[in-house]
């Protein structure tokens, strides 16, 4: 996934779902994670969701930890398994309180074909090792 803008440049691999029932991410914030059982870059419909942690202990800051500076209208790359590049336009940046994501609206696998990128954000919580926030970007395909 290549995000110019922001500099981001990395791998993606196929995830699934952790124990908890949340999306499961590669341990390494500089690799991104495509979930598995929604669709795919070469779908006709349903949202790719990309996801990595912004952090890690024992590993730099991830690539993704810029995804709130991504403005709207930026092109997003995404190579799929066939190593075919699409394209797509960003459309909103928002940030969710970890409570509030919309996780049926964002992991939708019918509708109208959508990129979405997660990653952390807001307020870091040393107690529980997590953020307060998702940061989660939005973009349609370029046509």
């Amino acid at each position: 996934m290549v995000a110019a803008s922001i500099d981001v440049d990395m791998p993606v691999v196929p995830v699934g779902v952790e124990a908890g029932g949340f999306m499961e991410l590669p341990v390494d914030p500089a690799i991104g994670g495509w979930y598995r059982f929604g669709s795919d870059p070469a779908a006709s419909d349903g949202n790719v969701v990309i996801s990595a942690h912004i952090d890690a202990p024992q590993y730099p800051i991830g690539p993704l930890s810029r995804l709130r500076d991504l403005p709207a209208g930026e092109v997003v790359e995404v190579t799929d398994a066939a190593g075919d590049v699409r394209r797509y336009q960003v459309q909103s940046v928002t940030y969710y309180p970890k409570a509030d994501l919309p996780v049926d609206e964002l992991f939708a696998r019918s509708g109208t074909r959508t990129l979405v990128l997660i990653t952390c954000g807001g307020q870091f919580d040393s107690r529980t090792g997590r953020y307060a926030d998702n940061v989660v970007a939005i973009a349609t395909p370029i046509t």
